[in-house]
C-alpha cells in the first residue's frame, strides 16, 4: 500500500490528519503506512506515476482546498469517467449554500467507484478499482475526515479483506500452538461466544496484539474475534472515556455484537494503569487495572489482555460487571472506595451510556490472582464504610454536566417550579421566605434528582464525579462541593433538579470532601450566591455580565494563570471559506457577503483575557451584523463544539481558509476547576479558593 499526500496545511495539523489515516490503514497493510507528502500536484506526479506501475493499492490524501481540482485532473489523466453521485448531490443541496455548479463539481465521482460520503456531502472520498489495482481518494479535512474513515474507507477495506480471505484456499495448520493459561482463558471466552451466537470486535491498539497472540492456538478464535482498525482520535478525552469510545467504534465498524478495547499504559499519582472495556449497544463496562510495584510493564500488559478476555466472556455470558471487594493479607479492613495498598490490584468498573459518552466509575479491589485460597479466606472480613449504600442512578436522557447545566439555565431560565412563597433578592435570585431567616433553611438529607429521590450528599458527589478526572486535590473538591451546593440552594426549587448528569459512582475522596463542607454555601446580600464554574479558563476568567447579561459583583475577572499549562488550553481549527460561508448563511440567510472573506468575521471587542489581542469576545461583526461572542459560539458555530467564546479569527488569502484559535474550556465565569486544583496543590484552602473566584461572596455555614 503506497500513501501519497498533497497538502499545504500547517505542519502540526497536517501530521495529525495523516497520522489518523495511517492508523486506520495500518490494520490492512503489513508494510509501513507513512505518507509521502508534496506541496503541489506537479511535485507529486513523478512519485504517483512510479507507484502506479507496481502498487496494488494507492491512497491519495488531498488537502480540501485543492481536493476538487486535483481529483478532476487525476481522474482525467487516468481515463476515469465521472458521474454525479445522487446522494452526495442531495446532501450538498440540503446542507450547503453552494451554487449549483459547485454542487455538481463536489458530487462528481468516477463511475463504478465506491463513494465515502461525508454528512453534508462536501469532499466525498472514493475507491475505484481497475483490474487488481485500487486507487483511493481521501480529503484532508479536519471536520469530515473521521466520517470518511469510520463510515467509508475502513468498512470498505474490511469487506475487501473478507472477500480476499474467502477466495483463498484454506491452509491446514501443521501444528497446534502450545496451550498456556492465557490461551485457555481465551478459548473459554470463544466457547461462550459460540454458545450465545455472538462475536466481539477488538480495536487494534498495540496492546490488542497480545490478545491476538493468546488466541493463535484457540479453535474458532478467528471466527468470533474480529480486530478492527484503531480510528478514533484521542483528543481531550481521558483514558477511561477514550477506551470506551474505541470499543464502541470497533463494534460499529464491524457490526459485531460487542466491541472491546485495551489501552496503553497510563500514568497517574495512584500508579501506572491500563483500561479495558467491553461495550454493547447501550453500555460499556470499563475496568481500570493498576500495576504492582514489582511487576514489569510487559507482564502487566499481558495480565490486562487476559483480563480483557475474561471480561468479554463475562459480558457475553450475561454475568455483567461483577466486582468483589477484598482486603490484602494481614491488612486492616479497607473502606469501600479505598486506594491501592500492598500487592492489591485495583479495578475500576464503569457503566457507560455510550450514546452520551459519559463514563462513571465504581471502584472495587480485587486480589492478585496468585494469592492462594487460604489467604483469601483469612482476609474476607466484612468491610465497614461510612459512605451510604449506593442507589441505582436514574436513566435520564439528554443530561449535561452541572457546569454546562448552570450555563444553560442562566441563559434559558430555570425550569423547575420555585418555592411556593418567594421574594426577589438584590443578587437576582428567588429565596424561600417561609422561614424567618432564609439563610438558615434546613440542610437537606435528600434531593430529587432526575425524578429520583436520593441521598443529598450522594447527589452532590455524583455531580462532581461527572466532571472530575480522578486526581483532584482535596481542597479543590471541597471548593467545588460548596459551589455545587450553593447553586442548588440558589435555584430555590426545593432541592429538585432535572437534566443533570450523574456519574455512576464516585470516589471516597469526592464523598469525603462533600461530607466535610456539606451545608456550607456562599451568600451575597443575605441570599445564596450564583456560583457558575467551568473546566478551564483562558488564563483569566471573565465577568458575568458579558456572558449572562446580568451583573454579579462577586463574579469579576480574575487571573488563573496555571490554566495556560494545560494541554487543552488552546484549540485550533481550520475551515475553508466555503465552509464558513455555509455556516454564516445557515445562521442568517440575509447576510450580505463582501468579495473579501477577511471582512466576513471581525472581532470588535474582547476582554483581553489571553493578551492584548485575544480575549473572551464581547462583540463580533458577522458580515456587518454585530452579535455577542456567546451567540457566535452557540449559534453561528452550532454543532462545531467550540470549547469557549474566547477566540481569535484570521483569514489566509493564500489558502482561502479561516483559522480559529480558541482558549479555555467552558463559559469562563466563576471558578476554573483546573485553576482551583492548582491553587490547592500549592497550599490554598477551599475558603481561599472560593474567595478568589467569587470575591465578595461570604462563606456561610
Amino acid at each position: 500500500m503506497d500513501l501519497l499526500a498533497l497538502s499545504v496545511l500547517p505542519e502540526q495539523q497536517n501530521s495529525g490528519l495523516l497520522a489518523r489515516i495511517s492508523g486506520a490503514l495500518s490494520a490492512f497493510s503489513e508494510s509501513d503506512t507513512a505518507f509521502y507528502t508534496f506541496p503541489t500536484l506537479k511535485s507529486m506526479l513523478p512519485r504517483f506515476s512510479a507507484v502506479l506501475k507496481v502498487s496494488p493499492c494507492i491512497v491519495l490524501a488531498i488537502d480540501k482546498a485543492k481536493y476538487n481540482t486535483v481529483r478532476e485532473k487525476l481522474c482525467s489523466a487516468l481515463g476515469l469517467k465521472t458521474e454525479q453521485n445522487e446522494e452526495a448531490y442531495r446532501r450538498l443541496s440540503e446542507n450547503t449554500a453552494l451554487p449549483v455548479e459547485e454542487i455538481v463539481k463536489n458530487a462528481a465521482v468516477p463511475k463504478n467507484a465506491t463513494a465515502f460520503l461525508t454528512e453534508d456531502g462536501m469532499y466525498p472520498g472514493f475507491a475505484v478499482e481497475k483490474g487488481r489495482q485500487t486507487i483511493i481518494f481521501l480529503p484532508l479535512d479536519e471536520e469530515r475526515l473521521d466520517s470518511v474513515l469510520k463510515h467509508g474507507i475502513v468498512p470498505y477495506l474490511m469487506q475487501k479483506e473478507v472477500l480476499t480471505q474467502d477466495a483463498e484456499t484454506p491452509v491446514e495448520k501443521t501444528s497446534a500452538a502450545v496451550p498456556t493459561e492465557s490461551s485457555e482463558v481465551v478459548q473459554h471466552t470463544v466457547n461462550v461466544l459460540r454458545e450465545v451466537g455472538a462475536k466481539v470486535a477488538v480495536s487494534s491498539t498495540p496492546a490488542a496484539e497480545i490478545l491476538k497472540n493468546f488466541g493463535a492456538g484457540c479453535t474458532g478464535f478467528d471466527e468470533y474475534f474480529i480486530f478492527t482498525p484503531h480510528v478514533e482520535d484521542k483528543g481531550d478525552y481521558n483514558l477511561t472515556d477514550y477506551v470506551a469510545i474505541t470499543a464502541k467504534a470497533a463494534k460499529e465498524l464491524s457490526g459485531a455484537t460487542y466491541g472491546a478495547s485495551i489501552s496503553e499504559i497510563g500514568r497517574s499519582d495512584g500508579g501506572d494503569y491500563i483500561c479495558i472495556t467491553v461495550a454493547d449497544d447501550k453500555t460499556a463496562v470499563v475496568r481500570k487495572l493498576y500495576r504492582e510495584d514489582d511487576e514489569s510493564e510487559a507482564d502487566f500488559t499481558q495480565d490486562a489482555a487476559e483480563e480483557l478476555a475474561e471480561l468479554i466472556g463475562e459480558k457475553a455470558s450475561g454475568k455483567g460487571a461483577v466486582g468483589i471487594e477484598v482486603a490484602g493479607p494481614a491488612a486492616e479492613p479497607q473502606g469501600f472506595f479505598s486506594g491501592k495498598s500492598g500487592k492489591v490490584l485495583i479495578s475500576v468498573i464503569a457503566l457507560v451510556l455510550v450514546a452520551a459518552i459519559t463514563v462513571g466509575c465504581i471502584f472495587f479491589v480485587r486480589e492478585k490472582k496468585k494469592r492462594d485460597a487460604e489467604s483469601l479466606a483469612q482476609s474476607s472480613t466484612p468491610i465497614q464504610s461510612e459512605i451510604p449504600s449506593v442507589s441505582e442512578p436514574p436513566a435520564v436522557l439528554d443530561t449535561v454536566v452541572l457546569s454546562q447545566f448552570i450555563y444553560n439555565e442562566m441563559r434559558n431560565g430555570i425550569q423547575e417550579t420555585p418555592a411556593e412563597v418567594t421574594t426577589a433578592s438584590a443578587a437576582g435570585t428567588a429565596i424561600d421566605t417561609t422561614v424567618a431567616d432564609p439563610a438558615a433553611q434546613e440542610i437537606p438529607s435528600e434531593m430529587l434528582v432526575n425524578g429520583k429521590t436520593m441521598d443529598a450528599k450522594e447527589a452532590v458527589a455524583r455531580m462532581i464525579a461527572a466532571e472530575a478526572n480522578g486526581n483532584e486535590q482535596e481542597e479543590a473538591l471541597k471548593a467545588q462541593a460548596v459551589a455545587v451546593y450553593t447553586y442548588l440552594k440558589y435555584r430555590n426549587t426545593n432541592w429538585k433538579i432535572t437534566g443533570v448528569t450523574l456519574a455512576e459512582e464516585y470516589s471516597d475522596e469526592i464523598y469525603n470532601a462533600v461530607r466535610a463542607v456539606f451545608g456550607e454555601y456562599l451568600s451575597f446580600g443575605d441570599a445564596p450566591a450564583f456560583t457558575p464554574f467551568h473546566k478551564l479558563s483562558a488564563g483569566r476568567t471573565t465577568a458575568a455580565d458579558a456572558v449572562f447579561g446580568q451583573n454579579f459583583p462577586y463574579l469579576r475577572a480574575v487571573d488563573s494563570l496555571s490554566d495556560k499549562t494545560q494541554e487543552s488550553y488552546k484549540t485550533e481549527r481550520i475551515y475553508s471559506a466555503d465552509d464558513v460561508r455555509a455556516m454564516l448563511t445557515a445562521y442568517d440567510g440575509t447576510l450580505a457577503f463582501s468579495e473579501n472573506p477577511e471582512e466576513w468575521i471581525q472581532v470588535l471587542r474582547h476582554d483581553g483575557a489571553v493578551d492584548t489581542g485575544v480575549g473572551y469576545v464581547e462583540a463580533v461583526s458577522v458580515c456587518g451584523k454585530e452579535i455577542s461572542g456567546v451567540e457566535f459560539a452557540e449559534r453561528v458555530m452550532a454543532g462545531k463544539n467550540m470549547p469557549s467564546h474566547c477566540f481569535a479569527v484570521t483569514y489566509s488569502a493564500q489558502t482561502n481558509e479561516f483559522m480559529f484559535e480558541m482558549y479555555g474550556v467552558g463559559c469562563g465565569v466563576g471558578m476554573s476547576l483546573y485553576g482551583a486544583d492548582r491553587m490547592a496543590a500549592t497550599g490554598s484552602t477551599y475558603a481561599q479558593i472560593l474567595s478568589k473566584f467569587y470575591s465578595g461572596a461570604q462563606l456561610t455555614a
